[in-house]
């Protein structure tokens, strides 16, 4: 998928010019170094802990870190919405987390998955220094994968090439839709990290979790419970205060 990024990112990045380029190399590199200690901290976090515990940790941690850091950092400013907002989202994701799982999380599970957090907030905010100095997305995107995934190949350890021809060969629809979704994912979020606080956009991508539940509910013909439907509610007014703060 993150092959399939480069791929594709690449045909709109050829109008730069050589000083687009050296602008964005810098925060792309770095942003790429987030990404990949990201997608191995996920995938040790995933190893040791249950689905559920893991992502309401690492992306709840992850808000929470990002919110303070831009205000600092950044200089963005933000009122009792987004706060409540933050509230509510954080909510949401616990409501939203299913209780069948009786797997338990070690130490080492929840230190992994706050890791994961560490990592999506700080490469949040290196895109948001890159774009608000004015390098294109795309150009940024296509720097940030592409030195991403040689660092997630060499995590696979041996026996990559198999397992990575092995999945291509099973899912390869799959594969190519999640580069496509992936790519345009990232360049939205990207141009509109231009206009907007890091804060805000961070809160409003992981409503993401509330569309995954509808659309299991309504493709996979999954019952939904009362507390699900609680969470879903949530994440849906959340995104509305998001919209007016």
């Amino acid at each position: 998928m993150v092959a399939g990024a480069v791929v594709l990112t690449f045909p709109l990045t050829l109008a730069f010019s050589a000083a687009d380029w050296r602008q964005a190399l810098p925060w792309g590199l770095c942003a790429g170094v987030g990404e990949a200690a990201y997608f191995v901290t996920l995938a040790r976090a995933l190893e040791i802990g249950p689905l559920a515990a893991v992502y309401t940790i690492s992306r709840g941690s992850s808000m929470l870190l990002v919110w303070p850091a831009s205000h600092f950092l950044l200089g963005e400013v933000f009122g009792w919405r987004a706060i409540t907002a933050v509230v509510l989202l954080l909510a949401g994701l616990v409501l939203l987390a299913p209780t069948d799982d009786r797997r338990s999380t070690s130490p080492a599970g929840y230190g992994w998955a706050l890791a994961c957090g560490l990592f999506i907030a700080i490469f949040q905010l290196i895109y948001k220094g890159a774009v608000s100095g004015g390098s294109g997305p795309p150009l940024i995107f296509l720097i940030s994968m592409a030195t991403s995934l040689p660092i997630v190949v060499l995590s696979l350890g041996r026996g990559r090439s198999a397992a990575l021809r092995s999945s291509l060969r099973a899912h390869p629809g799959l594969v190519a839709f999640g580069a496509v979704s992936m790519t345009v994912s990232f360049l939205i979020v990207l141009y509109v990290l231009r206009t907007h606080g890091a804060g805000w956009v961070m809160t409003l991508r992981n409503c993401s979790v509330a569309f995954a539940q509808i659309l299991g509910w309504a493709v996979l013909r999954e019952r939904p419970t009362v507390r699900a439907a609680a969470g879903v509610g949530l994440v849906l007014f959340d995104t509305l205060l998001l919209g007016t703060a």
